[in-house]
């Protein structure tokens, strides 16, 4: 019993803001102990019951009725005779009555009532189907939800077998110490789910969310004005900071709402609304003035394809140096690969390649420089290796070598060459937004090219390297055409592009 001193000091250091926590820690008590003493406002409640009577004859009959099993008891007087009462209270009147088990209880070992391993034999016929429901409804009481509950003991899940297995071995009239026996669990799991069965039925009972989280008014308050703190400044509130720290948002509460609120009550807030200490992340973004028109274009182009027709994706990929590479891989936590900060180089090897939008497929030349010469050497590549088509797209980064005089000049006297023969493809060029490589799906395949080639790599040779990246080219285009699938995701999702607060912010992740 906790005396009226403690009560009080309990009742007043909550009532000064102190979590149950930290009181139960001054005062050398449970968490339990403060909650119910605060919700008794620290005075001991007066409850005066008036004493229950039931008929002794009543009690005498039913008793022999049952065998002597009080929990048999128990439910008759609840569901037959109306009369509600503790299943303690009902214990301690049938101790006064002073009456003994009837001798005519079986004390046969195969009777599950009296055996556990006998009761344990008869729930596993029930399981594995050799106790059919027909036999079941002569040995259990209440039937009419008896197919439903063999059902789940046979083909539910293990929390929705027990559950089951509880409802019919009460039924049965088995114990709750026999049950919780057999099914590996607690008297208190027994009586939970049976009680359950018995007031609110079998939806509440095989529900996946029985009990609703408990939802307090002063919690949610609380929420409320971290949250209202939290999607404001600091410097509003007179700290020159520019994020929240733990300190400081309990400082600004505490002074804003006079309550105590301490760092693992504000942790706990926190973490419950979704907040934590994240770093910003930075993203790409076009200052193109024109990026809206270049974009709808560009789009308008790609999703309007006619068989004839490719749309291909350009870049570099280089120069890089030849020599010994670090990265990501699995190895023995007692092995440390050391990778020289200085290197003799052997080497450099750069690419311009392209991607096709629709068939998936890689075309590669290796260059020396990035020039507008080897931008020249790739179409004409891509010239002979389409020429079936009527058109070829090429979009590319807005570079300067991609819109040199020289590129330009050159691309419509070939142009005027193919159309005066009237053979071979037009190229039109469709150039990209300024600062938008997250346009360029290419972009990705090179990303993939260099974690799989060039990291962990020590090639002896710029020829070595160029072979390994020939390679790895040749089988992701070999893999696609068994695989068909488009270049790019979200790039052929035109909701996607419709969102303009996704393009503002630059919300490529998905690609």
């Amino acid at each position: 019993m906790i005396e009226a001193d403690k009560r009080k000091a309990i009742y007043l250091l909550h009532q000064h803001g102190m979590a149950h926590r930290q009181i139960a820690r001054l005062l050398a008590v449970s968490r339990n102990t403060v909650r119910k003493i605060v919700a008794q406002q620290g005075v001991v409640p007066v409850i005066r019951r008036k004493q229950q009577h039931i008929d002794e004859e009543l009690l005498r009959r039913l008793y022999h009725q049952c065998n002597g099993y009080c929990q048999q008891v128990h439910e008759k007087l609840t569901e037959e005779e109306g009369i509600v009462v503790t299943y303690p209270t009902l214990t301690r009147m049938l101790r006064e009555l002073g009456i003994s088990k009837p001798l005519k209880v079986s004390l046969d070992p195969a009777n599950p009532m009296v055996s556990i391993d006998a009761a344990r034999k008869w729930l596993a016929e029930i399981t594995y189907g050799t106790r059919t429901t027909e036999m079941l409804e002569t040995e259990v009481n209440s039937t009419d939800d008896l197919p439903v509950l063999v059902d789940y003991i046979k083909n539910g899940r293990l929390l929705e077998r027990k559950r089951a297995s509880v409802v019919v071995a009460k039924r049965r009239g088995l114990t709750n110490g026999t049950i919780a026996r057999i099914l590996y669990t607690g008297k208190k799991f027994v009586r939970l789910h049976y009680s359950c069965y018995c007031n609110e039925g079998m939806e509440v009972l095989f529900a996946k969310k029985r009990f609703p989280p408990r939802t307090n008014a002063a919690t949610t308050e609380r929420k409320t004005r971290i949250l209202t703190l939290l999607h404001d400044r600091p410097g509003s509130y007179g700290i020159n900071r520019t994020n929240w720290t733990r300190k400081t948002l309990t400082q600004v509460y505490e002074r804003l709402y006079s309550e105590t609120l301490n760092r693992y009550r504000l942790s706990r807030v926190l973490r419950k609304i979704g907040y934590k200490w994240t770093k910003a992340k930075r993203v790409l973004n076009s200052p193109d003035p024109e990026y809206q028109v270049k974009l709808s274009r560009l789009l308008r182009i790609l999703h309007g394809l006619a068989p004839c027709e490719m749309f291909l994706f350009l870049d570099e990929w280089g120069p890089v140096q030849v020599k010994k590479r670090g990265g990501k891989a699995y190895r023995s936590t007692t092995q440390h690969t050391q990778i020289p900060r200085r290197q003799q180089s052997k080497g450099t090897v750069s690419l311009v390649g392209a991607l096709s939008a629709t068939t998936n497929q890689m075309t590669w030349t290796f260059e020396s420089t990035k020039n507008s010469g080897a931008m020249i050497d790739l179409l004409e590549l891509l010239y002979n290796q389409y020429y079936a088509n009527n058109k070829i797209y090429v979009t590319w980064d807005a570079v300067s070598w991609h819109n040199s005089v020289e590129l330009t000049e050159w691309l419509d006297e070939f142009n005027n060459v193919s159309r005066e023969s009237e053979e071979g493809p037009a190229i039109e060029l469709v150039p990209l937004p300024t600062s938008a490589q997250f346009l360029n799906v290419i972009e990705g395949v090179f990303i993939a090219m260099t974690r799989a080639i060039i990291h962990n790599s020590d090639y002896r040779s710029p020829e070595a390297m160029k072979s390994a990246i020939s390679r790895h080219f040749r089988e992701r285009n070999e893999y696609f055409k068994h695989n068909p699938k488009r270049a790019g995701k979200k790039i052929w999702e035109l909701d996607f592009f419709n969102e303009q607060v996704s393009l503002e912010s630059g919300n490529y992740g998905e690609w």
